[in-house]
């Protein structure tokens, strides 16, 4: 039970970040069709994001790239600690660019959720990360990081609050859709996503 009052402590201090983050994000989408972005520069002049629950400031490197190949949009993310940036980089088909902006506010309360908890991660020494990673040979490996497991339970806590979805059915339904990022085999996928839950039932 502490363990599961903690984590709603998170959440709950973290919602007001998030949303702040992703409504940049967002207001930057909205008004240019492509470029290299920093938040919140690009937004107020400031250079850092400056909150209570973060100990040192944050930016977000935003980049932006059309392209009419893909059906919708991608969306990928990589927090840095020692610079605390989060590199987010959107790809989109810019004849649909009004029909996404939903699922494009989704994608981003998901993706700014985890890499979030990187952040406190880091900042909490909450994880052992000196023998850590992000060059798997396995995909399955790096999915399956206790790092990795926590902050992916954070994320979909959140796209499932949002979205008033169980939290089981986003799992499976971002793993079923995100196929060209995490690139496993059902086997794979199937024992990425037991693992997730089970993460997320202890709490």
């Amino acid at each position: 039970m502490e363990i599961k009052k903690k984590l709603i402590l998170e959440l709950n201090s973290s919602r007001f970040i998030i949303r702040k983050l992703v409504f940049d994000i967002i207001d930057i989408f909205k008004k240019n069709e492509e470029g290299d972005f920093f938040l919140p520069e690009d937004i107020n002049d400031e250079h850092f994001y400056e909150f209570k629950k973060l100990k040192d400031g944050l930016q977000i490197e935003l980049t932006i790239l059309p392209d009419y190949k893909i059906d919708t949009f991608l969306v990928n993310a990589e927090y840095y600690n020692e610079e605390t940036i989060i590199s987010i980089k959107i790809v989109y088909n810019p004849e649909k660019k009004n029909k996404i902006i939903y699922n494009l506010i989704g994608e981003l309360n998901e993706i700014i959720a985890h890499e979030l908890r990187h952040n406190y991660q880091y900042s909490t020494n909450m994880f052992d990360f000196k023998n850590m990673s992000k060059d798997q040979e396995e995909s399955v490996d790096y999915y399956t990081q206790p790092h990795e497991i926590d902050a992916q339970v954070y994320g979909f806590r959140r796209l499932s609050k949002i979205r008033k979805i169980p939290f089981e059915s986003v799992v499976k339904d971002w793993f079923d859709t995100h196929q060209d990022i995490h690139q496993m085999n059902k086997k794979n996928v199937d024992y990425v996503i037991k693992k997730i839950i089970e993460k997320n039932n202890l709490y």
